[in-house]
């Protein structure tokens, strides 16, 4: 079952402000975990800044030291007291830049999401590094920084296919939850044990696409991997066609249900888009063809086990016509 992460930091942040005369410091909650850690979300009152308390016991080796420095965020360990835990070791994730409290209730939403379901104390260091590594766009990017061109393209196409597709099949929560982009996974789309990988062309590259690692078009250990490729007409003024646009339709759809739009929210952020740069993205987009294919024995690709020892970092591209024996012809809704 999904936490509601917003209706706890509603609740946070309204006893914050009653409480911002008297003497205590922190407002928190502890998590319900179905893992081995004890978790509390927190905000500093006289600071207004956002926390997140680990509680650490012995098999958990966690060197800040060794932990990647991020710009506005302070990660420490101390000894104290929360609830009925007395002098006990905590790891904490502390706020370090005012007024970027709403971004930072995701970031630490997300982290605790994921720690909350630890069944092996080893695996906080891994679960943190890769929560890290996801989020480390939003930490390290200017504050006037948009997206670029590029990452505007893919993240439409990523939106059209959740709105046009998933969410016909699947419930709003469900579908935000397989997809995976905005995790830094191999796949654009991860359902169980299918994949979509999805690639948007537009101008003069519609007739072929860029693959950006040997993994993409891999599908080893799954059942079914599909590649969408979406070719996009760029237009301007049409503000009802900017990503934007876009974003706030499905906000629209969803909007009965609060734990999938934090979620949505969430990784929106976790792409690089801020809300309160809007009205700065002004190219605007339309479909004016989508394909389908079967990712399989004879599809033209490279992988891992295709190339020699020493070889990564692999980018390649992709003629469409290569890809026409292997087209998908009913919908693509029937093998998802």
């Amino acid at each position: 079952m999904k936490i509601d992460y917003k209706a706890i930091w509603d609740s946070i942040n309204e006893e914050s402000q009653k409480k911002q005369n008297l003497a205590t410091s922190q407002v928190t909650r502890r998590i319900l975990t179905n893992g081995l850690f004890d978790v509390f979300l927190a905000t500093d009152i006289r600071k207004n800044i956002r926390l997140l308390h680990i509680r650490l016991e012995e098999g958990c080796d966690i060197n800040v030291d060794n932990l990647p420095g991020l710009r506005g965020l302070k990660i420490e360990t101390s000894v104290g007291t929360l609830a009925n835990i007395h002098n006990s070791l905590f790891l904490t994730f502390t706020q370090s830049i005012v007024n970027t409290n709403n971004i930072f209730e995701l970031f630490i939403s997300d982290l605790c999401d994921r720690v909350i379901i630890l069944q092996d104390r080893k695996n906080l260091l891994s679960t943190i590094l890769s929560t890290l590594s996801e989020w480390e766009f939003f930490f390290e990017k200017q504050d006037d920084e948009l997206m670029s061109l590029e990452t505007q393209k893919g993240l439409v196409g990523e939106l059209y296919f959740l709105k046009d597709y998933l969410f016909h099949k699947y419930t709003f929560l469900e579908s935000i939850d397989y997809w995976t982009a905005p995790n830094a996974t191999n796949h654009d789309f991860q359902i169980i044990d299918r994949a979509i990988e999805l690639k948007t062309t537009s101008g003069k590259q519609h007739k072929k696409i860029t693959i950006s690692s040997e993994k993409q078009l891999d599908n080893a250990g799954l059942e079914h991997l599909f590649l969408a490729i979406y070719s996009l007409n760029l237009h301007h003024n049409m503000p009802d066609k900017t990503l934007p646009a876009l974003i706030n339709d499905i906000y629209f759809l969803i909007k009965d249900d609060p734990i999938a739009a934090f979620h949505f929210q969430l990784k929106l952020a976790k792409y690089g888009y801020a809300a309160a740069d809007a009205e700065r993205y002004l190219t605007a987009f339309s479909i004016s063809e989508m394909s389908f294919f079967e990712v399989g024995e004879g599809f033209p690709r490279l992988t891992g086990s295709d190339l020699p020892d020493g070889i990564g970092d692999l980018k390649y591209s992709v003629a469409v016509a290569a890809c026409t024996p292997f087209e998908i012809n009913t919908d693509i809704l029937t093998h998802l």
